[in-house]
């Protein structure tokens, strides 16, 4: 009877062990393991480009999408530790992502909007972003300050401190895409959204007469000057 006793009482002690175990708050060590996961959702290379350069050093995965339908298909599978969601989408607004991430749990941990018109700052609050972020990122310490508190080791990388100039094969990549949308579209949601990309790629390149260019197109409805001006920006281009 006495070996019996003491193999239930062990038994007892063991299971109270484990339960205190279960009951115990895990440690969050996602950024420990793996430097987190940065979901970025642009349809723009020169932006893009810009972005990854200025995270460099996070110590962090970044996961690049360009549609609101791709960055579903990322979110059906994972949580990422932080968003970058840019408000003009080829399929739809940023804003309505931006809203969904917010409504989600477990909650992303930072949602931060951008856009190349800074009068969406205040809808992008409203619709859950953390922060907000106007195109072209020029400051490359605002960038990592919004995104340290996630991603630690970027507040101790200073290696960048000026913005990254455009990379080439990305720009190319733009402006045949710009083309491409202008051609292709036809009145409507498609003709809009290739308006808000050129514009929004000529603001990024601070090259004033292509954006008064889209804004006059846009206004009258003839395209045919600004797909001019696109082949010339092109034909500018070194071949890569």
């Amino acid at each position: 009877m006495e070996d019996v006793m003491n193999t239930y009482g062990a038994a007892l002690a063991h299971q109270r062990s484990t339960r205190a175990m279960m009951m115990r708050p895990r440690q969050d060590t996602r950024h420990h393991a793996h430097g987190g996961t940065l979901l970025l959702v642009e349809d723009s290379h020169v932006a893009s480009d810009a972005v990854r350069l200025m995270f460099r050093g996070a110590g962090a995965r970044l996961r690049r999408v360009d549609s609101l339908k791709a960055a579903q298909r990322h979110l059906d599978l994972y949580t990422p530790d932080a968003v970058i969601i840019d408000i003009g989408l080829p399929d739809g607004s940023g804003l309505d992502l931006i809203a969904a991430m917010d409504r989600r749990r477990p909650r992303v941990g930072l949602i931060v909007a951008t856009s190349g018109q800074p009068d969406l700052a205040s809808a992008a609050q409203d619709a859950g972003a953390d922060h907000f972020l106007p195109k072209p990122i020029t400051s490359v310490a605002q960038f990592r300050s919004i995104l340290a508190p996630v991603f630690f080791h970027l507040r101790q990388h200073t290696a960048m401190t000026v913005a990254p100039q455009h990379d080439p094969a990305a720009l190319r990549d733009d402006l045949y895409l710009a083309c491409d949308l202008l051609q292709g579209s036809g009145a409507g949601p498609q003709r809009a959204y290739a308006f808000q990309f050129i514009e929004a790629l000529g603001r990024s390149l601070n090259d004033t007469a292509l954006t008064i260019a889209t804004r006059d197109a846009r206004e009258t409805g003839r395209i045919t000057d600004l797909a001019l001006m696109l082949r010339d920006r092109l034909r500018g281009q070194p071949l890569i």
